[in-house]
């Protein structure tokens, strides 16, 4: 009887559904149980926002960094400090991000193509005040090759924000051109323009 009422049911569901519909049904409900599962939910969540990303927009405000705004350190992975005023009139892409973070995650795989094209005519900087050993380690795994670096001063309050991921892209001289918090593509047409421009 329950076996009858049971097959009666998907005999009713699939005279009302398309292929397609039923298959969208079904990724719906798996997309619902993955989110379920701690181990799953952080894959899942990184997933949907990497493709629901834009590339950011150009900053309307006129800022530029003083002085005391590239006298802050960072330590990378290999234990070099380093001071941010190092690297003053090289145009710098500045992350801030975490492993456990999805938005941070979603964006990785598009500054990692942004840092193979333009590794040697800029600076990346990508910031988590987690440990080095997580960050090893999370970076192996990834296969990604782009610097990372950990806090070892307060970062000045420009570069302060609520949430990460949080990015900066600053001019040679000085001038924040970008500033995105939230996920991002970070890799299209609009942004490598503005960095191309920069470098010239």
């Amino acid at each position: 009887m329950k076996k009858g009422f049971w097959a009666e049911q998907w005999y009713k569901y699939r005279r009302k559904k398309t292929i397609m519909g039923i298959v969208f049904d079904f990724l719906f409900t798996a997309l619902l149980i993955a989110m379920i599962f701690p181990a799953s939910r952080k894959v899942v969540q990184s997933t949907i926002i990497r493709y629901s990303m834009f590339q950011p927009r150009e900053s309307k405000d006129i800022t530029y960094l003083s002085d005391a705004d590239y006298n802050w350190h960072i330590e990378d992975l290999e234990g070099n400090v380093i001071q941010l005023s190092e690297l003053k009139g090289e145009v710098l892409f500045i992350n801030f991000w975490a492993t456990w973070c999805p938005p941070c995650i979603a964006e990785m795989p598009s500054i990692q193509r942004l840092y193979d094209e333009y590794k040697n005519k800029m600076a990346f900087i990508l910031v988590s005040k987690e440990s080095k050993d997580i960050l090893q380690e999370f970076i192996q795994a990834k296969g990604y090759t782009f610097p990372v670096y950990v806090l070892r001063s307060r970062e000045p309050d420009v570069f302060t924000s609520r949430s990460i991921p949080a990015s900066f892209l600053v001019s040679p001289e000085g001038q924040l051109m970008m500033k995105k918090q939230g996920a991002a593509r970070w890799d299209g047409d609009k942004v490598k323009a503005l960095i191309d421009d920069m470098l010239q």
